[in-house]
């Protein structure tokens, strides 16, 4: 006979907890953008950095989402704009930096 496994039921985490987690994804995407000294990265690298602003982007749009029918999501979606905000002004900082093929002078 087959058994079925249990598995924990989970209730959706409080407003609270995924303001927490908007706050610690903020302070490591600000700590991150203040310590970058892109002028010393590769264009690899500096690609790699945008996929992980947008991975925290996209972390950001899944606790959002739990959280659609609270009232305090006003406050979560003020919080991720300003996570928003940083990510888009390391993006110009990088991308002004990005050189053309044609400028890279061989060593």
């Amino acid at each position: 006979m087959s058994k079925v496994v249990p598995f924990n039921q989970r209730s959706a985490p409080s407003a609270a907890v995924a303001m927490q987690r908007l706050r610690r994804i903020s302070a490591e995407v600000e700590t991150f953008v203040s310590r970058m000294q892109i002028e010393s990265l590769t264009p690899g690298e500096m690609a790699r950095i945008l996929r992980i602003f947008d991975t925290a982007n996209a972390c950001i749009r899944i606790v959002l989402s739990d959280f659609s029918q609270e009232p305090a999501v006003h406050q979560l979606i003020e919080q991720s704009q300003g996570i928003k905000v940083l990510i888009e002004a390391a993006r110009k900082r990088i991308e002004g930096l990005v050189v053309a093929p044609s400028q890279v002078c061989s060593a």
